[in-house]
């Protein structure tokens, strides 16, 4: 049987290490929310534990904010990855341009990265 990655994340679970992540960056449900493309109330919901995270959101707050998507999951590991800043002009600009994209942008800017990502790792270009 094939699960899908959303039926793997545990609401109850999630919205500790959500709400830890906004405490730790010092920011609040409307400015984390409208950075992954999201309105405050679904936000919320999410946090609350009624709703669950897609794994659209889980990749863009992994993305934007550095959370490693392992802790964000399942709690194991560190909450933030090791290089969560830039480390050069053009990752500055990449993570720049991205922030400007609507969500739905997003999600294809995403996809089209973890497609090249597989081709370099597969073949090596």
């Amino acid at each position: 049987m094939i699960y899908s990655l959303r039926s793997m994340v545990n609401p109850v679970m999630t919205n500790n290490r959500l709400k830890e992540i906004r405490k730790t960056l010092k920011i609040n449900q409307s400015e984390f929310a409208a950075k992954i493309g999201m309105a405050q109330s679904g936000y919320s919901q999410v946090e609350t534990g009624e709703n669950t995270l897609t794994e659209q959101n889980i990749k863009l707050i992994s993305l934007i904010y550095g959370v490693s998507e392992s802790w964000l999951r399942n709690g194991e590991g560190k909450m933030f990855n090791q290089t969560t800043k830039p480390k050069d002009d053009d990752e500055k600009k990449l993570l720049e341009m991205f922030r400007c994209l609507s969500p739905e942008m997003r999600v294809f800017v995403l996809q089209k990265i973890q497609k090249c990502l597989r081709l370099d790792q597969e073949f090596g270009i």
